[in-house]
């Protein structure tokens, strides 16, 4: 079983993060959630898209100055969301894989059936 690189961790990995060309990380979830290009991007990617939601769904709000704690919480939930879905995101794609596990999911059963029926 792969441990976690971080020391003194010693959980199970089950993310594998590409350091270099070279070298590949290995990280628990824990790990995995705040290692640094993750958390990273995930800012990048919030600041971008949170604004631009924030400019489409607030930015009326706040400058005609009707700011409430609800605008507020949802100007914090307008940058947590693409933050959340990036770091989830990144997650998904560099998780590791029990042997015999596919990284695609099948088609259901209805639906192999009738691309079947199609010829």
């Amino acid at each position: 079983m792969l441990r976690c690189d971080v020391p003194r961790c010693g959980r199970a990995a089950g993310y594998r993060f590409a350091a270099n060309p070279e070298e590949t990380a290995l990280r628990c979830l824990r790990h995995a959630v705040f290692y640094r290009p993750v958390r990273r991007r995930a800012l990048r990617v919030a600041a971008l898209v949170g604004s631009v939601l924030f400019l489409i769904n607030q930015a009326d709000v706040v400058l005609s100055g009707a700011v409430t704690p609800a605008v507020l919480a949802k100007i914090g939930l307008t940058y947590l969301v693409p933050f959340s879905v990036s770091t989830y995101s990144a997650l998904g794609v560099s998780r590791l894989r029990r042997a015999g596990e596919s990284s695609v999911p099948a088609l259901l059963p209805d639906a192999a059936e009738s691309d079947r029926e199609r010829g």
